[in-house]
């Protein structure tokens, strides 16, 4: 059957990982199920049945919405996907903490042009399908972020060229079951697009050493302008989202709440936050996205209040604490104007609305 491409730019690195947890590949099998989990919670957001694919309840000839295009036991994925790319980055170690105890790692798949996904059906693939992984493709690009690690940093991507099918919805089509609470749905989600402005070019701040990296104390890493400037001049993004998080960290001021929002080892995050990509020389955007299951995840309406915090002027003017967390307190060289001008919530959207977005499309095919 006909190949079908999709280009898109990473604006920050993709990340899709092996069974040893090293990114030395990229794995197709990582983009597809980081699709399946957004076809998932959108088919749910349009009120169709989509299984939990760790469970065996989906098999033979009875499956849901995303086990018959993605496949399940005893019924095979409509498509095959391959992926063509160039580069990876170099791994850099920064530093996330005053005390320098924290040092983590950021790596990925990046490009110097276009990353290829190439989409070849295997099956006949309905219009509905068509449509909603289409719109899948959509909330990622302009919302989300695909394939794994998205909590660190990774996957935003800005789609190039889509020569997909568009397709239509036929809701008379789409299979309804009653879902249990631990599934994303889209509707439960927020979107959040934070928009950073220093006062000097990036590339200075870099130069000045101005960032929380490895300072002095522990010993400044000599690779640290080198491979900053490259993931900013190359690749367009400074890795920031672990400062971001720390930030978000601390406008919750109980531990225990801090670690069921944020997550803790062995239990993963409920929000997501990007590393910053370029929007001109002194801008970035970072993006802060998550969802609160059927409101179980937030009995108590922790993530509600933080949300608030990030949203109203007065503690989002809090947000400008962010200088804390991604600056050095006395670095070498730093001058006052080495600094954040402004911070501003560009756009705020919850799922409910891009679902009313998506549905023009979705039925009229446009």
């Amino acid at each position: 059957m006909k190949e079908l491409l999709i280009k898109i730019k990473p604006l920050t690195p993709l990340w899709t990982g092996n069974e040893e947890g090293k990114n030395t590949d990229m794995r197709e099998t990582g983009i597809i199920g980081s699709l399946r989990w957004w076809y998932e919670a959108l088919i749910r957001g349009l009120g169709e049945s989509a299984c939990d694919p760790t469970n065996t309840k989906c098999n033979g000839e009875k499956h849901c919405g995303a086990c018959e295009l993605f496949g399940c036991t005893g019924w095979a994925r409509k498509f095959r996907l391959e992926v063509e790319f160039n580069q990876t980055i170099p791994e850099v170690g920064i530093g996330v903490r005053k005390d320098c105890r924290k040092i983590r790692k950021v790596s990925g798949f990046m490009s110097d042009g276009t990353i290829l996904l190439k989409f070849t059906p295997l099956k006949k693939i309905s219009s509905n399908e068509w449509a909603m992984l289409n719109s899948t493709l959509k909330i990622i690009a302009n919302y989300g972020a695909l394939g794994a690690h998205v909590s660190q940093g990774n996957g935003v991507i800005k789609i190039e060229e889509n020569n997909l099918p568009k397709g239509k919805l036929n809701k008379n089509e789409c299979k309804s079951e009653k879902e249990g609470i631990d599934s994303p749905n889209l509707k439960d989600f927020f979107f959040f697009k934070i928009s950073i402005t220093f006062t000097n070019d990036i590339m200075n701040l870099i130069k000045n050493n101005v960032f929380w990296t490895y300072d002095t104390s522990c010993g400044l890493n000599t690779r640290y302008n080198r491979d900053w400037s490259q993931l900013w001049n190359n690749y367009g993004f400074i890795p920031i989202a672990y400062h971001i998080r720390d930030a978000l960290r601390r406008l919750e001021q109980y531990k225990n709440i801090r670690h069921e929002i944020f997550g803790e080892m062995g239990k993963g995050s409920k929000i997501f936050v990007s590393h910053g990509y370029k929007i001109n020389d002194k801008t970035v955007q970072v993006r802060i996205f998550g969802y609160i299951r059927n409101n179980e995840d937030d009995k108590n309406g922790e993530i509600d209040e933080l949300l608030k915090k990030i949203m109203s002027k007065k503690d989002s003017g809090s947000l400008n604490f962010l200088k804390d967390y991604l600056f050095n307190i006395e670095p070498q060289n730093q001058q006052k104007k080495d600094g954040i001008d402004k911070i501003e919530i560009v756009e705020a959207k919850q799922g409910n609305e891009i679902l009313e977005d998506l549905l023009e499309v979705l039925i009229n095919g446009v």
